[in-house]
């Protein structure tokens, strides 16, 4: 009987998941939207496996960062070059089936508030940008 070789047996080995490859729960998400998530973000090439816990947990970090009453925007390029962060969780978002995009958007609520808050609006920026781009830049 012929073996196995040893890289079919080391692939055929139960392996952890490593961190950047998590689907870790987001805080007020349910399974069946996380499932969702994880569904889009294999079949979609906008984000990996995770980038939408990435995004969030960013956007978070965003909006409670430590520092004066009013802060001002920092480099939000961490998952698109266009959007940021919280545009990368409104792509999402869209593109959830309605019942799971408004379980996200009650979830970023809170957090965007707190954005709005926190951030001053930028008078001179053009109009039909997303509203978290139109927030004054560091000067």
């Amino acid at each position: 009987m012929p073996r196995k070789p040893p890289s079919q047996v080391r692939a055929d080995l139960p392996r952890e998941a490593r961190s950047w490859e998590s689907r870790a729960v987001i805080p007020g998400l349910s399974g069946k939207t996380l499932a969702e998530i994880a569904r889009i973000e294999r079949r979609s090439g906008g984000l990996w496996v995770g980038g939408t816990r990435l995004a969030f947990t960013h956007w978070r970090w965003t909006a409670h960062r430590p520092g004066p009453r009013v802060i001002y925007p920092v480099d939000e390029q961490c998952c698109d070059p266009m959007t940021g962060c919280r545009g990368a969780l409104e792509q999402v978002r869209l593109t959830l089936p309605r019942a799971a995009g408004r379980e996200l958007l009650a979830v970023l609520a809170p957090l965007d508030e707190r954005f709005l808050a926190r951030t001053l609006n930028d008078p001179f920026a053009p109009p039909g940008d997303p509203w978290w781009c139109r927030r004054l830049e560091n000067p």
